[in-house]
């Protein structure tokens, strides 16, 4: 493999939550001379403060294309030691290791950028002028885990334990007579269920409640886009059933996994590992439905009907509006 002197020349850019809002400065990247595919990168990481945990997120803009491109060989060297969890729980100077040569397979560009954000939760965007999407559900700690379920509406989540539903604050419960059952769209925005614009308020949007900042559910457009500009595969990830959902072009690199975590219904649990059933903050027509993401080994589709509020089905953040 030719070896080519490369100029990595930096860029920051700042996330945002509820609390604070930490900014990335100061970047530099080198690559290690003699070249053996690593590359270092220091950054100066501020305005953390302190109750919230962060996670360093480094993207190579592809110079001939402008692509950027999602960077996950790398690691935040701490003591001398590289560590995988790549938290940044403080403010201060960090140091990152690329490995550039196992990402890219070679490096050959003089006028690489790349680019250092500190998020709170991983996440990616699938087409131009698209809201970024997180990598994972609510309540989950890894892409393929099903995470908590919710009414529509719901704030709390539910989990599956033991065979029955028990509220994420401790509490034993089930999906039946939801509060927003019946509702029409009058009552629900008199109510401050929803807001003018006919999404979930803040206060009982289950993305922003738990997650905080900028994170909220996606809109029934949002999904319906999701649905048409991505490509689709039906796949398994560590034993769970989904699709990975990936987008096109330049975005080609861009994906996310969404388990099929099924729906709960009453007291039980229906089509885990066959189905997946996502909420969006809009309420369908009528009183009894809200705008869902459905999807099975051989469809996909958005939809109310049928999708009734009392159900507990997914939810899957994004931040940003679509342009």
């Amino acid at each position: 493999m030719k070896k080519r002197s490369a100029m990595f020349l930096a860029a920051a850019m700042a996330a945002m939550c509820a609390t604070a809002d930490p900014v990335v400065t100061d970047v530099v990247a080198k690559q290690r001379y003699p070249w053996n595919g690593l590359v270092d990168i220091t950054c100066k990481v501020t305005g953390i403060d302190g109750t919230d945990q962060w996670k360093f997120s480094v993207a190579a803009v592809m110079p001939d294309t402008g692509e950027a491109r999602k960077v996950s060989q790398f690691w935040v060297v701490k003591n001398g030691v590289n560590s995988t969890d790549k938290k940044v729980q403080a403010n201060g100077t960090y140091k990152l290791l690329w490995d550039a040569k196992a990402e890219l397979g070679q490096v050959s560009y003089d006028n690489m950028v790349m680019r250092v954000t500190v998020i709170d939760h991983d996440m990616v965007q699938l087409w131009e002028g698209g809201p970024y999407w997180a990598t994972t559900n609510i309540g989950a700690e890894n892409p393929e885990d099903y995470g908590y379920y919710f009414w529509w509406g719901d704030t709390v989540g539910y989990k599956r334990e033991n065979n029955k539903w028990v509220a994420t604050d401790g509490s034993s419960s089930n999906f039946l007579n939801t509060p927003t059952y019946k509702m029409s769209t009058s009552t629900l925005q008199s109510e401050g269920w929803i807001t003018a614009d006919g999404v979930l308020a803040p206060a009982h949007d289950a993305a922003h409640v738990h997650w905080g900042g900028n994170w909220r559910m996606p809109t029934e457009q949002e999904l319906s886009d999701l649905n048409s500009k991505c490509d689709w595969t039906w796949t398994t990830m560590n034993g769970v059933n989904g699709c990975v959902v990936k987008g096109k072009g330049v975005y080609a690199s861009a994906s996310i996994f969404l388990p099929c975590a099924g729906r709960g219904n009453g007291t039980s649990l229906y089509d885990a590992g066959s189905h997946g059933d996502y909420w969006s903050s809009v309420p369908g027509s009528g009183s009894s439905n809200a705008w869902s993401l459905d999807f099975g080994s051989s469809y996909h589709s958005t939809s109310y009907r049928y999708c009734y509020r009392s159900y507990g089905r997914s939810v899957r953040p994004v931040q940003g509006f679509t342009n």
